[in-house]
């Protein structure tokens, strides 16, 4: 169920920017959600997977095939898309957990080289921080309010709220095999959808 809410929130997000700018706050706000939802599910899936290497591969190959669809999208952006922030996040988690807190000197990094954005580090606070809600949204909203300094985008403030969401537990009687494969499919679908939508309403002139 939260997966679900991820997704749709997500789905919201990018649709207020290509179609809805006119609802930008309300849509985006919801949208905001999205992140830390899945960094979380990044984190259950580093401690739950049975294969890890298996994980990290369908990750990689999402985030790789998602990648020129987000070209086409966001061309004036230059980065990649935000798989990749959770995938380094897992990869770093996988690190520290083998070899310490130095690899946590990998975020910087990649972090300096715009090869991931800043809210790796989110996956970093729930991955620490899980266990203690009350610290979490703390980390959190502090984390936020640094972000709103730094864009001055009002909806970001509402990112925080995904921490109570963590804590929601209910399950959709949805087939095993949807659940496990359709946000795979799902991410870089969702961008095709918005392509096609997007060159329908505003086709290239020639």
């Amino acid at each position: 169920m939260i997966k679900l809410i991820a997704f749709i929130t997500m789905v919201i997000d990018h649709s207020a920017i290509f179609f809805f700018p006119e609802h930008e706050l309300i849509m985006r706000s919801l949208g905001a959600l999205s992140f830390p939802l899945f960094a979380y599910f990044i984190t259950q899936g580093l401690k739950y997977t049975k294969d890890l290497q298996l994980y990290i591969i369908a990750l990689v190959t999402c985030a790789c095939v998602t990648q020129p669809l987000f070209n086409i999208l966001f061309p004036d952006l230059h980065r990649l898309n935000d798989l990749y922030t959770l995938l380094f996040g897992l990869i770093i988690l996988v690190l520290y957990e083998r070899y310490g807190f130095p690899a946590f000197y990998l975020t910087l990094l990649l972090v300096l080289a715009n090869v991931v954005s800043i809210y790796i580090f989110i996956v970093f606070a729930i991955y620490f921080l899980h266990n203690r809600p009350v610290y979490l949204l703390g980390a959190m909203t502090a984390f936020y309010l640094l972000v709103y300094y730094l864009s001055g985008a009002l909806y970001v403030l509402f990112g925080p709220a995904a921490v109570f969401l963590m804590y929601y537990r209910t399950d959709l009687p949805l087939p095993r095999m949807m659940q496990k494969y359709f946000y795979y499919v799902g991410y870089p679908g969702h961008f095709l959808v918005i392509i096609a939508i997007n060159s329908i309403i505003y086709p290239a002139t020639t």
